[in-house]
């Protein structure tokens, strides 16, 4: 009896371990392009590297919840956080860019808009900026492999979907060229190199 009392103790104490190594490895997911922050990361700690941010969005948006668990009504709001930044100095581009907080402050995801001048000058940033992302991505310490597909409205961009030791989940990049299709006339147009950067779960 004793002794399957250790064996149980040893056994928590093993899993224990396991999850506090698994929760490290997930906080230390370095962001490419940005050596600095990392997923997970508090928003204290996030707002350390980053200061004040030009505007602090609450999400609108509501999700479902069980209606097994339901409290009041089905839909409840994620409580998620938007920290928008203005002229983000991204590899020699200038951007702004969004940062998304999750409920509990820890950072999810990063998106970055960078304006570019023509459909020209927009195939060569977007060319630029893939190099850049598929160099960084291979420095990143915990690199395990990564895999190419196309990506955008018109499969004119890239994501990489990479896979880092000791986790499971993989870590995406998008990489694609927009146009605001609302402008009336084509000199008009806000083209612009987005850049994604999130966990899939």
């Amino acid at each position: 009896m004793k002794f399957t009392k250790i064996i149980s103790s040893l056994f928590a104490l093993g899993t224990l371990l396991m999850l506090l190594t698994a929760c490290y490895n997930f906080k230390k997911t370095q962001l490419v392009l940005f050596e600095s922050l990392s997923f997970n990361m508090p928003l204290k700690s996030f707002e350390e590297v980053f200061g004040e941010a030009s505007e602090v969005v609450e999400e609108t948006e509501t999700g479902y919840r069980d209606s097994w668990h339901a409290e009041d009504p089905y839909f409840y709001k994620t409580g998620r956080l938007f920290y928008d930044y203005e002229n983000i100095a991204l590899n020699s581009y200038i951007g702004r860019a969004r940062f998304t907080f999750s409920k509990s402050h820890r950072l999810e995801k990063a998106t970055v808009h960078i304006p570019v001048t023509s459909k020209v000058e927009q195939q060569v940033v977007l060319n630029n900026l893939s190099q850049t992302i598929k160099k960084e991505i291979k420095a990143l310490p915990n690199f395990q492999s990564v895999t190419t597909e196309t990506v955008g409205l018109y499969d004119d961009g890239y994501r990489y979907k990479v896979k880092l030791k000791g986790q499971r989940r993989e870590f995406w990049i998008d990489v694609y060229p927009t146009e605001d299709e609302d402008a009336k006339e084509i000199e008009d147009k806000k083209y612009t190199i987005r850049v994604d950067q999130f966990r899939m779960y």
